[in-house]
């Protein structure tokens, strides 16, 4: 059942905080007219979270607008983190880097330490994609002390995530199994189906680098049912992402290489570079095994022109070795 209209506000915050995105899309129509940028950025973190990244950012540029010019200073600073979510995601790094650095003087000039934890380890992403892993590092754990005194369970789920692609980078699969597990953990008590999805991917990707190829292949499986209940396409390109990883190490190429293919179109469908360019990678390493030199040729092309564009040096290393 849907919440009264008696405060729409509140009540889009309550559909956001239950993970409804969907509902708060059929539920809330912004129009030319709607001068609410409240409401507005509760619809551009709706779009965002489903990968609808284009009205996402014209909404939340909206929403931006209008709080500058009413000078309140925490919905800027609230929109500004979106909107740098959004410009990572489709790969305009320097931009997300920009609003995120400017997210995080008015956080801190506020004194709103959930906003600088969150801006925080939104840095730590970009300068970790940057190959500055022991700066990253250092972020995301004063970051998750901060989620942690703070028991903000989302942003403990996020931050326990990236630690855990820290780890994995790095061969400690301990460690990227302890994180990857409490991203699980505190993701269910959200209760966020986009949220679990993602959270699931990551768990799995670990289940494969310790060879555990039918655990991961029921991570993906539930990971898959999150994101189609939620109607979260990029949840489930990035799927299929690790879908085709692990049939590359189980033996199936073919059937590597069609999902990684499939990952691929969606991922660019949704404008999301990075992960267009990491199924791109698998698509190329699966069509070497096929023996398809022409597709090896552009798949790997697209990869390497896309890691480039990002400054994503840890990928274009991992590509260049392969």
């Amino acid at each position: 059942m849907l919440p009264s209209d008696a405060d729409p506000i509140r009540d889009l915050r309550a559909l956001l905080a239950q993970g409804r995105y969907q509902d708060v899309l059929a539920r809330y129509q912004v129009s030319e007219r709607q001068r609410e940028p409240a409401l507005t950025l509760g619809v551009a973190t709706a779009a965002t979270r489903l990968g609808q990244l284009a009205a996402g950012e014209h909404l939340a540029g909206a929403a931006l607008g209008e709080f500058r010019a009413r000078a309140d200073d925490d919905g800027r600073m609230r929109t500004l983190n979106l909107l740098g979510a959004i410009m990572f995601e489709r790969g305009r790094l320097a931009d997300a880097g920009r609003y995120w650095a400017e997210a995080l003087d008015i956080g801190r000039a506020l004194g709103d330490t959930q906003l600088v934890a969150r801006a925080s380890n939104n840095l730590a992403s970009a300068l970790h994609l940057e190959g500055r892993t022991e700066v990253a590092r250092s972020r995301y754990r004063e970051a998750l002390l901060a989620y942690q005194r703070m028991a903000d369970r989302r942003g403990l789920a996020e931050t326990c995530y990236n630690l855990a692609i820290v780890c994995r980078l790095e061969g400690d699969l301990e460690g990227a199994e302890d994180f990857g597990a409490e991203a699980v953990r505190h993701a269910d008590v959200v209760g966020d189906s986009v949220l679990l999805a993602l959270m699931t991917v990551g768990r799995a990707e670990t289940m494969l680098e310790r060879r555990e190829f039918a655990l991961a292949a029921e991570a993906l499986d539930r990971a898959d049912r999150l994101a189609r209940e939620a109607a979260d396409e990029l949840g489930q390109a990035d799927v299929l992402r690790v879908r085709a990883e692990r049939w590359l190490r189980v033996g199936e190429p073919g059937r590597a290489l069609d999902a990684a293919r499939a990952g691929r179109q969606i991922a660019a469908g949704h404008q999301s570079a990075l992960l267009e360019g990491e199924c791109a990678a698998i698509e190329a390493r699966a069509a070497a095994r096929l023996g398809r030199v022409d597709e090896v040729a552009t798949a790997r092309a697209l990869a390497e022109r896309i890691f480039t564009e990002l400054g994503a040096t840890l990928h274009l290393d991992r590509l260049r070795g392969e």
